[in-house]
């Protein structure tokens, strides 16, 4: 015997009797969702929501006692798993920032048709029937303090990937990490897309750029927590995402400084943050990715070129006197059966190489095409085990512990310095 799917449960808060019942209507045919009960007031919903644990609260912004953002506040706080979608005839900025800021999922301008709010309601239910895949809700009990991590005192790590090569798998590697260290450490995660001009973060996670780094264009002098929870979005894991400019023309508008102030405040909220990049040097913002960055993922594959891009790469951190230990190698497609040999690699360019990963084949392209990171498409993959490895090493602070290269050939300590490009520089400082 087939078993009946379940039901999306709703429940309807809104003061005017006249939309209630028009929402009850426009959902009374859709299958998969069932309308539980209905309230007229903030307290009275958030009563309810208590009581019947429904799977998303369809929330009006303005009621007498308490409005929907303050009853938004309180059930999200209380009533873990159930998500706020909010609905207002005010379309205002000003609107959407404080029901995003109360933690409602998505935000609704009154009129809205049918197929507006079923798409709404599926939207929300399936990102989180994804989030508790990875994140179990935290029973609330009154009185309690609001759980934390142990370390809203200390500042997070910024770890940047870079790569002097393009199509090495620079994005694929750091979307796939940033989600494997949210899933282990349980940690407060962020992704930043550092690619101004042609960013990729968005459409390997899915997600809609919807906000980017552009909307805080003239507001970076008001940069704080809230702002930045504002423009960042929310993965299925719970990751949060801030996206590159949707434009090139707009990422031209993004300055050294205006990064600067984003990680800055990035660090002081939370735990790690993860930062792609792009593969250039010349750029004022890129520099000062890498120049913040307490670990620098440099990306390498086992072909003559990227070697030799590698050690002209350590050369140039040389002269910028970054700490030795900020470089962390990694080395991907490990497996290349035409590859040249790893320990002749650390050798040659004088520093070990701190991971490797091995090709994840075709189930990485497909990964990239839907939209879903591989570790959490296929965790039993080579390449997902691998960046779990990883993510290991950066959560147990174990990356980059070789300190040294020794020479095969004599036993000597290799020396770190080297001549060719940029070579000038260092000899005039």
């Amino acid at each position: 015997m087939t078993e009946t799917p379940r039901k999306i449960r709703l429940l309807v808060v809104d003061d005017i009797v006249e939309t209630r019942n028009n929402l009850i209507n426009l959902l009374y045919f859709e299958r998969d969702i069932e309308v539980v009960d209905s309230a007229t007031r903030g307290q009275e919903g958030i009563d309810k929501a208590k009581k019947l644990q429904p799977d998303i609260v369809l929330m009006d912004i303005n009621m007498p006692d308490m409005n929907g953002i303050q009853a938004t506040e309180v059930i999200i706080q209380q009533v873990p798993g159930v998500a706020v979608i909010m609905m207002s005839v005010q379309g205002e900025q000003d609107y959407l920032r404080q029901a995003m800021r109360a933690g409602a999922r998505e935000f609704l301008v009154k009129p809205f048709s049918g197929d507006e709010l079923v798409g709404s309601i599926r939207h929300v239910y399936q990102d989180e029937q994804s989030k508790r895949r990875f994140n179990p809700p935290v029973q609330y009990q009154p009185g309690a303090p609001a759980p934390t991590n142990g370390s809203e005192n200390s500042l997070g790590e910024i770890i940047s990937i870079f790569s002097p090569k393009g199509g090495i798998g620079r994005t694929t590697i750091i979307t796939n990490l940033a989600v494997a260290v949210k899933q282990i450490s349980k940690k407060r995660v962020a992704l930043v897309d550092g690619s101004l001009f042609f960013g990729d973060v968005g459409i390997m996670m899915d997600i809609r750029n919807t906000k980017t780094m552009s909307d805080l264009q003239g507001r970076m002098e008001g940069l704080d927590a809230q702002l930045l929870q504002d423009v960042m979005l929310t993965h299925s894991s719970e990751l949060k995402v801030l996206l590159a400019p949707s434009k090139p023309d707009q990422g031209e508008l993004v300055t050294a400084d205006d990064l600067k102030k984003i990680l800055k405040e990035l660090k002081n909220n939370f735990d790690y943050i993860f930062v792609d990049t792009f593969p250039s040097l010349k750029e004022e913002t890129q520099l000062s990715i890498l120049d913040m960055s307490d670990v620098i993922l440099t990306v390498m594959s086992l072909e003559m070129t990227a070697i030799k891009d590698i050690r002209l790469f350590l050369e140039v951190t040389e002269i910028l006197e970054y700490p030795r230990d900020k470089i962390a190698l990694i080395l991907n497609r490990a497996d290349s059966k035409h590859g040249l040999r790893a320990e002749n690699i650390e050798t040659t360019i004088g520093h070990p190489i701190s991971a490797s990963i091995t090709s994840g084949g075709p189930a990485v392209t497909l990964s990239i095409n839907r939209g879903t990171p591989l570790v959490i498409d296929a965790p039993d993959n080579p390449f997902s085990k691998d960046i779990e490895a990883l993510a290991h090493k950066i959560i147990d602070g174990a990356l980059g512990k070789k300190e040294v290269v020794v020479s095969k050939k004599n036993g000597k300590v290799k020396s770190k310095k080297s001549g060719g490009l940029f070579g000038f520089l260092s000899r005039k400082k």
